[in-house]
């Protein structure tokens, strides 16, 4: 369970995914969105679902920028739509942070580094996901 954002913008991030990722992206954030406004399942008290409470619009216009950039790439979308709400529109105050996104880097370098040392991170693949919490503070699951 996971939400990849190797960048604070939405779009760059999944512009960076391998298909592969992207397309378990689409799922990862519906299932996430499902348990925070929806119905809670096993999943609920996981960081990767915990992280983006209060944060549910701006998940939602995560889960589309991945729907969109899934089918820019010519793949078929079987997946709804959110409605994002500009409104009720809060980003979470991790996004941004070095950290986090270095986390997420170093990771996406582990699982497939051939697609993604093309980007030239500096961060080795080395470093444990950084996960915020509730109170703004930031946990690594090493």
């Amino acid at each position: 369970m996971q939400t990849f954002l190797p960048y604070p913008s939405f779009i760059d991030s999944a512009k960076s995914l391998d298909s592969k990722r992207l397309g378990k992206q689409r799922v990862e954030a519906y299932q996430i969105l499902k348990n925070l406004v929806r119905e809670r399942d096993r999943w609920y008290n996981h960081p990767a679902v915990q992280m983006w409470l209060n944060y549910e619009e701006a998940l939602k216009l995560y889960y589309d920028t991945i729907l969109i950039e899934w089918i820019k790439r010519g793949y078929e979308n079987n997946m709804p739509f959110m409605l994002v709400s500009r409104y009720k529109l809060v980003f979470p105050e991790w996004l941004g942070s070095k950290d986090f996104h270095d986390s997420h880097k170093s990771n996406l370098l582990r699982k497939n580094y051939g697609y993604y040392s093309r980007f030239n991170w500096n961060v080795s693949d080395d470093y444990q996901y950084v996960w915020p919490n509730r109170k703004g503070n930031y946990q690594d699951d090493g």
